[in-house]
């Protein structure tokens, strides 16, 4: 088994049109939900479905109360899990000018340990293949009902997309394909799952048709 990667361009930092350089990125054949994953370690370490469900289920819910409690947490080969803050407001080193409640949880990082690391490259082989969500320079201009479309047709394929991923896929700029994400989750065709850079979006369906 190999794992695909496709070649994009990559943007000139000062947007000059001159010939780009080329950089190589990861083409998912799939995204595992929790339930393929347990199913997944079920068949190939022969244990037992409902122990391995039940045990992530609750390492997930430890790890949180342990990060919500401002600790650093090992998960073995895998690595360091840690937390991030932001400050609502710019400050400097003046107690009196910054609290508490300016002070705000910002993400979690993921610390990969060098042997985890290592293990991946060893066992990982690449195979080239031309991604289909990478936007031909030939194409057309396209509408907004034909990405609604295509976008359909990935969520098909596919549990979720992110914003890079509708970015290749749409052939639009940032901006514009964040803006039209959000249309689509205000038509109620569309639901946000995470924050941060783990936010994604899925299928709307029609049980959760309150749910952004």
């Amino acid at each position: 088994m190999s794992a695909y990667y496709d070649l994009y361009e990559t943007p000139s930092p000062d947007g000059k049109e001159d010939k780009k350089s080329l950089h190589a990125r990861i083409c998912p054949k799939r995204t595992y939900t929790q339930k393929e994953f347990v199913e997944h370690v079920s068949t190939f370490q022969h244990l037992p479905k409902n122990v391995i469900g039940a045990a992530l289920d609750a390492c997930i819910d430890e790890l949180c109360d342990l990060l919500a409690n401002g600790n650093i947490v090992e998960l073995g080969e895998l690595g360091f899990f840690s937390t991030s803050l932001k400050c609502l407001r710019e400050t400097d080193d003046e107690k009196k000018k910054i609290r508490s409640e300016s002070v705000q949880f910002q993400n979690v990082h993921l610390r990969i340990s060098s042997t985890f690391r290592n293990n991946i490259k060893k066992k990982m082989t690449l195979e080239r293949v031309h991604s289909t969500t990478k936007k031909s320079k030939k194409a057309v201009e396209t509408t907004e009902e034909t990405r609604k479309a295509e976008l359909e047709l990935f969520l098909k394929q596919n549990v979720c997309i992110n914003k890079n991923e509708y970015i290749q896929l749409s052939g639009l700029t940032r901006h514009a394909a964040i803006d039209e994400l959000n249309k689509f989750i205000l038509q109620g065709f569309l639901r946000r799952r995470g924050m941060g850079r783990s936010t994604v979006y899925v299928r709307q369906e029609k049980d959760t048709a309150n749910e952004i």
